[in-house]
């Protein structure tokens, strides 16, 4: 989570339940993050720091995108709990927007997968990570 350009959260942990599919997976981790934005967005309220415009929740997985913000898709993801739908309510009311990222830029990745040595180095300079000397 940032504010402005400042890292003000991160998380990372392993999934309590075993997913059919990554988009499901992915899913369920969107629904974890939209959770989070729509506290922190509760917080800087009460901080008298509204937010007037809708919070970027960033995702690679274009499926669970369209999982979303469509309802056709509706029909074949009933296996997914009705918990993780609060997506798109947080979507129709403009808390999140959910902008497509690849996943070469994906800044999490670092915490989640093997990625290559310069991927690495960008991912953590944006998330201002700095080695501390010995």
């Amino acid at each position: 989570m940032f504010l402005g350009s400042a890292l003000i959260s991160w998380k990372s942990k392993k999934q309590s339940r075993v997913s059919k599919s990554s988009t499901e997976s992915e899913y369920r981790a969107m629904s974890i993050v939209c959770y989070e934005i729509t506290w922190l967005r509760g917080l800087l309220v009460e901080l008298d720091f509204p937010q007037h415009t809708a919070t970027p929740l960033f995702a690679d997985n274009t499926s669970a995108i369209q999982i979303s913000t469509n309802l056709f898709f509706h029909e074949r993801t009933k296996h997914i709990e009705v918990d993780c739908h609060s997506i798109r309510e947080a979507l129709d009311n403009h808390v999140i927007s959910l902008p497509h990222v690849t996943s070469q830029l994906q800044l999490v990745n670092i915490f989640t997968k093997v990625v290559p040595r310069p991927q690495h180095h960008f991912s953590s300079a944006k998330l201002m990570l700095l080695d501390m000397p010995h």
